[in-house]
């Protein structure tokens, strides 16, 4: 297909005989392609002592190899006029290369250079554990991260989904160059890798590029034993918390089943129902009609060992967290009791189709979305489905997952309380509900 033709074809895949999987989606409207590293290693693999290894290992990752120095895969990423990054989530790790098309040859090469033959050496560690801790002290140091990471321990109930990916400060200080390979030679192995290219590109030549780039990629050793990770369960009742935010919030935390256990489709329009525009149903509720809230949304976090949806709305003095709590009970009764108003319903179903039809125009997000559904579904398959499963999502169909995700055993209502309020935040609160009459 020659360059420049708009026509976008639908993703496909083929696995190299050392089990790493390619996936490629063509997108000829600008010669440009995006390729994606997804790295099946995130926080539930990494050993209790030494939180943030996977982050870091992203960092060394930029250190060189046998071939380059430091930076300078970056550096030739640039020259061919392309932008190389990555990304660690709790599930996985993602190194990708935006690049004008002619240069997909060179980014194999180079991600198979640094996959295959990173260079793991004591002085790359200590310099890159400096740049790693301080990242994390820097994070720290900002009141809502460190009202975050209180909010997400109280309720992970020691899961590894209870901290965030950038780790610890303490167990990042103490990571080691021996801690680093074998971390490496758990995670970095063919079978735990997939590549996803969306962009001007067809599959003939991505098949041709893998052959020879990584079809000699063999891991170290034998299989590594794998532990089995327990699902996600969130704590579920009632938390009050004091920590280090400016303004009260009241929350609801609902636990979320596993991607293959959960009703996808009926999720998503869940979440919209709940947050999207100006007129979702807790925005309207605290904000608009009731008065009660400054702000209001929800959060959902899609997690490969469940997740969670959590719905909160932040107020100013005084504390009242009862008014705000039973506001958002009787909305999420509501909707698990009598289902979604239908023309909400079909106006909500309306924006998700509409927002999804326009990802396919955008290829770095496309290359997410992909490489998403390959990661947390039973393949990469379900991102092409996705348009034909909302539109079918009846409002029974919601109804039925708001009573499960809803049902007060995966329910926390949290009332989160400012440790120290500024003086003047009560005299501005009376104000604004006196004005707000």
């Amino acid at each position: 297909m020659a360059p420049g033709s708009t026509t976008r074809r639908p993703a496909t895949a083929f696995d190299l005989a050392n089990g790493m999987r390619f996936i490629v989606a063509e997108d000829h409207a600008a010669p440009v392609v995006v390729a994606g590293f997804w790295v099946r290693a995130g926080v539930c693999d990494e050993p209790e002592d030494r939180r943030g290894i996977a982050h870091f290992m992203e960092h060394m990752m930029f250190r060189g190899s046998e071939n380059l120095g430091p930076e300078e895969h970056s550096r030739r990423i640039e020259r061919v006029g392309g932008d190389a990054n990555a990304w660690t989530s709790f599930d996985a790790t993602v190194y990708h290369d935006t690049v004008p098309s002619s240069a997909l040859d060179e980014v194999f090469r180079l991600e198979a250079d640094r996959f295959q033959r990173l260079a793991l050496t004591g002085e790359h560690t200590d310099v890159e554990r400096k740049v790693v801790v301080e990242e994390v002290h820097v994070y720290n140091n900002q009141p809502f991260v460190r009202a975050l990471r209180l909010v997400l321990e109280a309720v992970g109930q020691g899961h590894p989904y209870a901290l965030d990916p950038l780790g610890r400060e303490e167990d990042v200080s103490n990571v080691s160059t021996d801690d680093l390979e074998a971390f490496h030679r758990k995670c970095y192995r063919p079978d735990r890798v997939y590549a996803v290219v969306v962009g001007d590109v067809n599959r003939q030549r991505v098949e041709e590029l893998a052959e020879r780039h990584f079809a000699s990629w063999r891991p170290e050793g034998g299989r590594p034993q794998t532990v089995p990770v327990p699902p996600f369960v969130p704590r579920a009742g009632e938390l009050a918390l004091r920590v280090p935010l400016q303004v009260p919030v009241t929350a609801r935390v609902h636990r979320v089943p596993r991607p293959d256990e959960v009703d996808r489709p009926a999720l998503e329009l869940l979440d919209r129902l709940l947050t999207s525009g100006r007129t979702s149903l807790i925005r309207e509720a605290l904000v608009e009609k009731g008065r009660l809230c400054v702000g209001a949304g929800a959060v959902l976090q899609k997690l490969l060992h469940g997740g969670v949806l959590a719905v909160f709305g932040a107020f100013m003095p005084p504390v009242n967290h009862g008014r705000r709590r039973r506001v958002m009970r009787e909305i999420c009764d509501r909707i698990a009791g009598e289902g979604p108003d239908p023309d909400r319903f079909a106006r909500c179903i309306k924006q998700a189709r509409r927002a999804r039809a326009l990802q396919e125009y955008d290829v770095p997000e496309r290359m997410r979305l992909l490489g998403t559904a390959e990661l947390l579904t039973e393949g990469f398959e379900t991102y092409a489905r996705e348009l034909d499963e909302l539109a079918a999502v009846t409002p029974e169909r919601v109804r039925d997952l708001a009573a499960e995700v809803f049902a007060p055993a995966n329910t926390l209502e949290l009332d989160i309380t400012p440790e120290h309020m500024p003086w003047w935040m009560w005299p501005a609160g009376l104000l604004s509900r006196m004005l707000r009459r």
